[in-house]
């Protein structure tokens, strides 16, 4: 079995202002910075033998947490692009209040640019089937980011859909066996200083 924890990144300012996020290369603020701490003290708990991150700065910050608590290289962090942030076109920059429903409607006629659940789907099942054909039977952490996540969840059981809201630095596993993904655990967070829901 080789299993697969994607972890959201800590909180940026945008995050906390509510703006959509998409492809900015934001920073994690301070209390980013006390999620990704939180987020690597809980996984270090555990033995993990890769670490992948987007290549987006607030990913990549929050797996260095992650890696150093871990006993993993920090220079080992493998990044991948299928895992960045979706796209959201027009929408990006904007407040979630007045758009975020045409977000989630998948409209791209309100939003020019916004790429679609479906490609997103196809490009983070890619990498996670990457992943698990280049290191079988290993367990590996993902850093990426909330609709990435949501990509992940939806394509391996349909019961997940991008309308489920994903902590800040939250953990959610997917395992993999017999050539099938499995959903095991999905935003886990309590051991998280700042649990609101955000976008």
């Amino acid at each position: 079995m080789t299993e697969l924890c994607l972890v959201r990144h800590g909180q940026t300012d945008w995050n906390r202002q509510e703006i959509i996020q998409g492809r900015e290369d934001n920073p994690l603020n301070a209390l980013g910075r006390r999620q990704a701490e939180e987020s690597a003290a809980f996984l270090s708990q555990e033995e993990w033998d890769v670490i992948v991150a987007s290549p987006l700065s607030r990913a990549v910050d929050t797996a260095s947490y992650i890696a150093e608590a871990c006993g993993m290289d920090n220079e080992g962090i493998v990044l991948d692009e299928r895992f960045i942030e979706r796209e959201f076109g027009y929408a990006s920059g904007k407040p979630v209040k007045g758009i975020y429903e045409a977000v989630q409607a998948d409209d791209r006629e309100r939003i020019p640019g916004l790429e679609s659940e479906d490609e997103m789907r196809s490009r983070v099942l890619e990498g996670m089937q990457h992943l698990v054909e280049t290191h079988p039977g290993k367990r590996i952490i993902v850093v990426c980011h909330s609709h990435a996540i949501k990509a992940a969840l939806s394509a391996v059981d349909e019961t997940y859909t991008f309308r489920h809201a994903m902590r800040n630095a939250c953990s959610n596993y997917i395992t993999y066996e017999n050539g099938q993904f499995y959903v095991k655990a999905v935003n886990v967070a309590d051991h998280i200083t700042d649990t609101t829901v955000v976008k």
